[in-house]
């Protein structure tokens, strides 16, 4: 279990638009998220570098081709969302003959009449002018950063895989709902993605990875030059600084791990941790916030019993050989403001999100990719001071559990860790 401190980010009175609650409940409940929403579609390359192997070599031997397509949003001038589908190597007018990184390894071909691969991701993008600049509806070109998570599937193998990463994307508007895009990411898989022994990374202290870049036509779903910087909303996010509304934490919580292919009701004795954590992130608005959080696991708090995390032999347990961290950024939602419009003074609210990350094992030297998600629970005493709860689930692969994923068929499935939290929140500011 964990006991949180958390300050939580206020909207000071000035950010506000007006001191007149109907004008900012009413900017609040028109959001900007209707207003921004789009799709994508376009064709994508890619170039598979996996691990011990020379970059230098990933064109002819690495490179494939194909297609993909996307929905978003854009939740805040500064904070997006984008849910992406990409099929690659699975059209015959795209084939590359001398292909062979993409597993089965060495049998070009094979993975194309395999069908290919299919990754699903969802992207947190930031748009570097607006956060630098402030939000102007008529630029004609627009940056962004963003980080990655979701998972990917190679029917070549039958083999599935975390992928977490990070890329830089650009628009170029043409007309009012059409633009150009391009974008590159560099992802990172575990070696079940290529299973082939030469690409093992043993206890995860490598990465099996691949860039991929894109381009093609974005259509804005809605005319966004109606959502004029004079509205309500707009201007309260052109009046508030980029310094405000952060917040830290700290506390102490609980994890259960739950290896692939084992029986979940063991976890409690198996494979139970307890350990502490910090956290930085901010609110951009009621409604969405992020989180940077790092925790340490099975370093101060010893389970005697736990035996699914492995060890150096010279330490004589995990936590001898100093524990695990687990670290991620989350996307924070509030469903309460989401789905009823922002509240001032609310008692309660109930937020969900979405996590990447890396998971590290340090007694065997480990590093994974982790996805995950989970829910909160907040409930106010006072302006400054509430109960805090949440809970994550989020999978990794069975590298950080001192396996090569590409030896059994552990690529299919989770090896999930479960982690809970409860404690305290406090408010440095006026309550919004």
């Amino acid at each position: 279990m964990i006991l949180l401190i958390q300050v939580f980010p206020c909207f000071a009175q000035h950010d506000m638009v007006s001191h007149d609650g109907a004008d900012t409940l009413q900017a609040f409940r028109n959001p900007y998220i209707l207003k921004q929403a789009f799709v994508r579609a376009g064709l994508d390359m890619t170039l598979q570098n996996p691990y011990g192997f020379p970059f230098s070599e990933t064109i002819p031997k690495g490179t494939s081709f194909g297609v993909d397509a996307a929905i978003g949003t854009w939740l805040t001038p500064e904070i997006g969302l984008k849910t992406k589908v990409n099929w690659e190597n699975g059209l015959k007018i795209f084939e590359n003959k001398k292909l062979e990184w993409l597993g089965p390894f060495n049998e070009p071909g094979k993975n194309m009449e395999s069908g290919g691969y299919l990754s699903l991701v969802g992207d947190i993008m930031f748009d570097i002018h607006h956060l630098i600049s402030g939000y102007k509806p008529n630029r004609i070109w627009n940056t962004q950063l963003f980080l990655r998570a979701g998972g990917v599937i190679n029917f070549g193998l039958d083999k599935g895989s975390p992928l977490i990463g990070l890329g830089w994307s650009n628009t170029f508007k043409v007309s009012d709902k059409l633009k150009i895009y391009s974008e590159i990411a560099y992802n990172g898989v575990s070696s079940g993605f290529t299973m082939d022994s030469r690409t093992a990374t043993g206890v995860g202290s490598g990465s099996n990875m691949y860039f991929d870049a894109n381009l093609g036509v974005q259509y804005d779903l809605f005319n966004s030059q109606s959502s004029s910087s004079s509205s309500p909303y707009h201007s309260q996010f052109n009046d508030r600084s980029i310094w405000t509304n952060w917040f830290v934490q700290t506390g102490v919580d609980m994890c259960l791990y739950n290896l692939c292919e084992t029986d979940f009701s063991d976890a409690f004795t198996k494979g139970r941790t307890w350990g502490v954590d910090a956290a930085l992130g901010r609110w951009f608005s009621p409604e969405i916030g992020i989180r940077g959080k790092l925790n340490w696991e099975n370093g101060i708090i010893e389970n005697k019993k736990l035996e699914w995390l492995p060890y150096d032999p010279e330490d004589a347990s995990c936590y001898d050989g100093g524990g695990c961290f687990l670290m991620s950024f989350d996307l924070l939602l509030s469903a309460k403001h989401l789905l009823l419009g922002y509240v001032p003074h609310s008692k309660w609210d109930m937020y969900g999100f979405c996590r990447m990350g890396l998971t590290s094992n340090r007694s065997i030297g480990s590093l994974s990719p982790m996805v995950g998600a989970g829910i909160g629970f907040t409930l106010r005493i006072n302006d400054h001071l509430s109960i805090y709860a949440d809970s994550g689930y989020q999978g990794t692969t069975s590298e950080y559990f001192g396996d090569i994923s590409w030896s059994g068929a552990t690529g299919n499935a989770f090896n999930g860790i479960w982690d809970f939290n409860i404690g305290l929140q406090i408010n440095l500011g006026s309550m919004w």
